[in-house]
C-alpha cells in the first residue's frame, strides 16, 4: 500500500499535466485520470505483444538457391568430389554431403536429398553441410561460417513432395529443455549441442552438461556424453528438464555413443590417440538401459568410428589398425569377435539392424556408399548423387 501511495503522488501530478495539454480539464475525477492510465497502458502492452507475436511466429524465409550461393550441382559432379557424410532413413529417402577441394583455392560443399526416388541439390555453400534424420526424411543443415549461432545464417534444405526448399533457420535463445520431434546434434557447432526443430525452422543451443554424442531412442529418453579429461554420460526421460549422470571412464575423454532404437543397449566407446594412430582404449556395453555395465574384452583397434547398439543386447563395430582394411566385429556376451566383415574400405557405420550403411574410403577418393538390409551378410552399392 505505501509503494502504490508513492507511485500515486509521483504520478498523478504529472499525468493530470499531461492531460490539461491535451485540452482535458484539470477538474478530471481522480478515477478518470487513472483510467485514461490504464487505456494507454493497454494500448502499449497490445502493440508491443503484437509486434513480438509477428516476429516470433512468421513464417520460415525461403530462400532462392541463388542467393545462397552457386548452384551444388557443380560440386557434387567435380572430378575430385567426395562424400563426407551420408544419413539413410530408408533406401529411397537419404541425403549426403559432398565436397570439392580442387576446383578453386577454397573447398567448397554441397547436399545432395533423395526422397522416394526424386533428387535434388542443395546450393553451394563454404562449410560442410550435417545431414541429419528428421522423423521419416533426410535433411541436410548448412552450419554458419563462424561456428556458432550468434553471426551468420544457418540453412536448412529438404526436399518436400512440392519440390526442394532452402529455408533459413531462425536463432532462438539458448536453453535447457528441448521437445520431441526435435533434433540433438554436434555437428553445426564445435563442441555444443544444439538444437533444430525442422518444423518451425528454428535452431538454438542446448545448456546442458552433455557436449557430444547425443542420441534418442524410441522411448523418449536421451543420452550424450561429457566430461573433461574423462567419460561421463548424462541422460534425460522428460527433455533436459531433471538428468541423470554416471561416470564411465576417468582416464579418456573422447569416445563414441550408440543406443538401440528400445534404448536397452547402450554402448560407449572410449578412444586413446597414440602416436600410431587412434585405437579403442575401453570399450562398455549396457543391457539393461545403462543400470549395469560391462567392460568389453577384446576390443578391436578403432578407426573412431561410432559403434551400432541392437536391441538383442548386442553391437556392431568397425574396427582395424592404421593402414589396415577395417573390418566389422561383433559384441556379444561382453566379448567383441570378427563378425562375417565387409571387404571393402568402409570409414563409417551407421544405422540399424534393419538398415547398416557408410561410405568407403578407398585410396583415391569416397564416390560411393554401401548398404546392408540383411545385418550385413550381403551389400549394396551405389553413388549418392
Amino acid at each position: 500500500m505505501q509503494r502504490l501511495r508513492e507511485f500515486f503522488d509521483r504520478s498523478y501530478r504529472r499525468l493530470v499535466e499531461l492531460l490539461e495539454r491535451c485540452g482535458l480539464p484539470r477538474s478530471m475525477p481522480p478515477l478518470l485520470v487513472l483510467g485514461v492510465l490504464a487505456a494507454i497502458t493497454s494500448v502499449v502492452l497490445a502493440v508491443t505483444l503484437s509486434a513480438h507475436r509477428s516476429a516470433a511466429d512468421s513464417g520460415p524465409v525461403a530462400i532462392a538457391p541463388a542467393a545462397a550461393g552457386s548452384p551444388g550441382t557443380a560440386v557434387v559432379a567435380a572430378d575430385r568430389a567426395q562424400v563426407l557424410s551420408m544419413t539413410m532413413v530408408t533406401r529411397n529417402r537419404w541425403a549426403a554431403g559432398w565436397s570439392d577441394c580442387t576446383s578453386g583455392p577454397n573447398c567448397k560443399y554441397a547436399a545432395v536429398i533423395d526422397r522416394d526416388g526424386a533428387r535434388a541439390t542443395a546450393p553451394e555453400w563454404p562449410v560442410p553441410y550435417a545431414t541429419l534424420k528428421s522423423g521419416d526424411e533426410a535433411i541436410a543443415v548448412a552450419p554458419p561460417r563462424e561456428g556458432t549461432l550468434t553471426g551468420d545464417s544457418t540453412m536448412m534444405f529438404r526436399l518436400t513432395y512440392d519440390g526442394p526448399v532452402l529455408i533459413r533457420l531462425r536463432y532462438r535463445l539458448s536453453t535447457s529443455t528441448f521437445h520431441t520431434g526435435e533434433i540433438l546434434t554436434d555437428r553445426i557447432v564445435p563442441g555444443r549441442i544444439v538444437v533444430v526443430n525442422p518444423e518451425e525452422s528454428t535452431v538454438r543451443m542446448l545448456d546442458t552438461r552433455g557436449t557430444r554424442s547425443p542420441a534418442c531412442d524410441d522411448t523418449g529418453r536421451c543420452w550424450m556424453l561429457t566430461g573433461i579429461g574423462r567419460t561421463d554420460i548424462t541422460w534425460t526421460d522428460d527433455g533436459g528438464k531433471t538428468w541423470g549422470t554416471q561416470g564411465l571412464d576417468r582416464h579418456n575423454q573422447l569416445g563414441k555413443l550408440a543406443v538401440s532404437p528400445n534404448g536397452r543397449t547402450v554402448v560407449m566407446t572410449s578412444v586413446l590417440v597414440s602416436d600410431n594412430g587412434e585405437t579403442v582404449a575401453g570399450m562398455r556395453i549396457s543391457t539393461d538401459r545403462g543400470a549395469t555395465w560391462k567392460t568389453v574384452h577384446n576390443p578391436p583397434p578403432s578407426l573412431n568410428a561410432p559403434p551400432l547398439a541392437f536391441d538383442d543386447g548386442t553391437a556392431l563395430m568397425l574396427g582395424g589398425r592404421p593402414n589396415d582394411r577395417p573390418r566389422l566385429y561383433r559384441v556379444r556376451d561382453g566379448v567383441a569377435k570378427l563378425d562375417r566383415g565387409y571387404p571393402g574400405d568402409l570409414a563409417v557405420l551407421a544405422g540399424d539392424e534393419h538398415l547398416m550403411y557408410g561410405f568407403e574410403v578407398p585410396k583415391r577418393r569416397t564416390t560411393e556408399v554401401v548398404l546392408s538390409e540383411d545385418e550385413g551378410a550381403t551389400w549394396t552399392k551405389f553413388a549418392p548423387r
